[in-house]
């Protein structure tokens, strides 16, 4: 190569690069610590790195660089020379809290990503058709055993949030209110244990309602919240509710589906009644906030639909006829957009 081939000192860092590289270890790392049992070994005790080693039987390297890794991440700290959980993994990473996040761990180590599939899938122009998530929707019997797992995952991903947003859906006068493809029963659970008055039906398709079943009955409150085992998109609503809620739903589905279901959320609700459109919301550019463009690229990988602003919800529950709608951000990135039926 000669002089005049040689390349220049580039005019800006790749540091961009290196860190959406390295921040993919993040996600498998944190289910592999899982999966070890680091938090449940440090949830009564703290432990060196070398006595975390001996206890999970792991080589001293590995431990090392994964509790050193956690401790970047923010879920454990170093004092002494010991690693201590911080509150967010003592709430979330430990098996025996109710907001333990190890279903959606366990869905991390069991499905990783798989770029190959997702581009082969855009060249063929068949990657919404084959989105995992939202199949069980379109075929005549989806698999019990998926739709459980990721009945589990979803309530892992949820219950905390729910727990945090209740307040803000104002439903203490509400008496009834109906979750569209509810799963566990998250939201429905979070609303009925901060208001003893709220009736909630939770619509999934059977073999998630067999999981929420379980999950009501843990907490207790089966006198409040039931299920309705249907197909939302082929069998009919219930009818005459004061609010419909729909949580994560829009974002896995294309427009056309989306008006469909505000349409049925409309028939559902009784004159007066609400809708509750609860979603991450993207920026009317829709190139940021960051979480939200990231959350809709996990719907191109994963379902049929995207993140969208707004706005754009909006339109859609305009188009259905509702009115007065009101959008009220709620926790981590998430709106409620609330429409009202004449």
């Amino acid at each position: 190569m000669s002089k005049l081939d040689r390349p220049s000192v580039p005019t800006c860092s790749d540091g961009p690069i290196w860190n959406v590289w390295l921040a993919a270890f993040h996600a498998p790392a944190l289910a592999i610590a899982d999966e070890l049992g680091m938090f449940r070994a440090l949830r009564d005790r703290p432990a060196t790195a070398a006595e975390l080693a001996v206890s999970l039987d792991i080589e001293v390297r590995a431990i090392e660089t994964l509790a050193g890794l956690m401790s970047a991440l923010e879920f454990l700290i170093q004092a002494d020379g010991r690693f201590h959980l911080t509150d967010v993994a003592r709430h979330y990473l430990v098996p025996d809290s109710p907001y333990y996040w190890g279903g959606f761990l366990q869905r991390i180590r069991a499905l990783p990503l798989d770029c190959s599939k997702l581009i082969a899938g855009l060249r063929r122009g068949h990657a919404a058709q084959e989105a995992r998530v939202t199949a069980g929707w379109e075929v005549p019997e989806p698999p019990a055993a998926a739709l459980e797992s990721f009945t589990h995952a979803m309530h892992a991903h949820s219950f905390a949030l729910a727990m945090r947003i209740t307040p803000a859906l104002e439903l203490s006068n509400v008496e009834t209110l109906l979750d569209v493809a509810g799963g566990s029963g998250s939201y429905s659970i979070a609303a009925a244990l901060r208001n003893p008055r709220l009736k909630c039906s939770v619509l999934d398709l059977p073999a998630v309602c067999a999981v929420a079943s379980k999950y009501i009955e843990k907490f207790a409150i089966s006198d409040q919240v039931t299920v309705v085992p249907a197909n939302m998109f082929r069998d009919p609503w219930p009818t005459g509710y004061e609010r419909v809620f729909l949580s994560d739903i829009f974002h896995d589905w294309d427009d056309a589906r989306c008006h469909r279901l505000a349409a049925h959320a409309y028939e559902s609700l009784s004159s007066g009644g609400k809708v509750v459109i609860h979603e991450m919301i993207l920026s009317d550019s829709k190139d940021g906030p960051l979480h939200a463009v990231a959350y809709s690229m996990v719907m191109v990988f994963v379902a049929q639909g995207r993140q969208r602003s707004a706005r754009e919800l909006t339109e859609i529950l305009l188009g259905a006829g509702f009115v007065d709608i009101q959008p009220t951000m709620t926790s981590g990135g998430y709106a409620a957009i609330t429409g009202t039926k004449p």
